[in-house]
């Protein structure tokens, strides 16, 4: 295993889950359903787990010693990096009866893994006791459903999805593939860079909105460059969060490496933008207010010689996992990144 030369190497650990679940009852949900999932999920947490006051709960002190607020609470500091991203379902559908199966997930940043027991208990009694969606009449109940099955995915592993949980069972099965850490972003951009031709093209595609706030405006139309910044601030600042060991002085990291970087980062040309833009609108608990949730779909082909995807491939490999942009939390700018060869377009 080798970095390239232009990156720290970052002890970030990183697990992905999937869940299965199949409605009970009727459930209507939003085209987007991060927001209702996040919600659901964490005012479960809230609710459920800690016995604190709302005042003693946005203590600093009081988030790092309680399980709950380690995962929620944390969203009340701009400036605090969160513990996880959410994977919503991709399906635009909005109304599921009775049997129904809907597949979303959540990845978990460092030592927010080793509260797996929270975070399936709390997917596990949102859907059996609080319920998901709009009021449905004629008890003005959330829909219902259960929970079937736990997947923790690798995708840089041969195997790359184990079951760890299924139900009825109460048994939750510890992962044999582990976390997915630097060694296997470096072995994964080693292997790409010795089939890729030069120059390459990869392809960008966003599987939910990326909504990215450059220079004091949002990004309407895709720059690799801003999009690229973006993602190494993100990565750097979750790698002083949650590494072990953490990565010191992220921001001084930062102003070491971007003069180097964003000259690569020029060199990447657009070949073809299938964007476009999804308007969409939320609301948020904390700020108590509608929230604009729009961003950017679809794909871009991205070409640069072989030689400068040499330096930026592991951040964008990264990426995958930890997403991009505003509202990951809600399951914002979850992108997936696709070699193309042979004349793929």
């Amino acid at each position: 295993m080798t970095h390239s030369a232009l990156w720290p190497e970052l002890h970030l650990q990183i697990h992905l889950l999937t869940f299965e679940i199949r409605a009970t009852t009727r459930m209507v949900l939003p085209p987007f359903k991060g927001s209702a999932l996040r919600g659901a999920w964490k005012g479960v947490l809230t609710r459920a787990y800690c016995p604190a006051p709302p005042e003693e709960r946005a203590q600093p002190a009081h988030a790092d010693t309680c399980p709950a607020c380690y995962l929620t609470e944390r969203e009340n500091d701009a400036e605090a990096r969160k513990p996880y991203a959410l994977r919503p379902p991709l399906t635009r559908e909005t109304d599921f009866p009775p049997g129904a199966t809907l597949t979303w997930g959540m990845t978990l940043f460092g030592p927010a893994w080793l509260l797996l027991p929270y975070v399936l208990s709390a997917v596990k009694d949102m859907g059996e006791a609080h319920g998901l969606g709009r009021r449905l009449p004629p008890q003005r109940q959330r829909g219902r459903f259960t929970l079937q099955a736990v997947y923790a995915e690798h995708p840089f592993r041969s195997q790359h999805r184990e079951l760890i949980y299924a139900h009825p069972q109460t048994l939750v099965f510890i992962p044999q593939n582990g976390a997915i850490t630097s060694s296997d972003i470096a072995n994964t951009a080693k292997k790409w860079l010795n089939a890729l031709p030069s120059p390459a093209t990869l392809r960008l595609h966003f599987h939910t909105p990326l909504r990215i706030v450059h220079e004091g405006k949002l990004m309407r139309t895709f720059a690799f460059v801003p999009f690229f910044q973006r993602l190494v601030e993100r990565l750097f600042l979750l790698a002083q969060e949650f590494g072990d060991p953490s990565l010191e002085d992220a921001r001084a990291t930062l102003r070491a490496v971007m003069p180097a970087t964003l000259p690569l980062a020029e060199q990447v040309r657009i070949v073809e933008d299938r964007t476009w833009w999804w308007d969409l609108k939320g609301y948020s608990s904390r700020l108590k207010r509608p929230q604009p949730l729009g961003g950017l779909m679809g794909e871009v082909l991205l070409e640069a010689p072989r030689e400068i995807w040499g330096q930026l491939l592991e951040p964008l490999l990264w990426g995958q996992m930890i997403q991009v942009g505003k509202n990951v939390v809600k399951g914002q700018g979850w992108y997936e990144l696709i070699p193309l060869t042979n004349g793929q377009k």
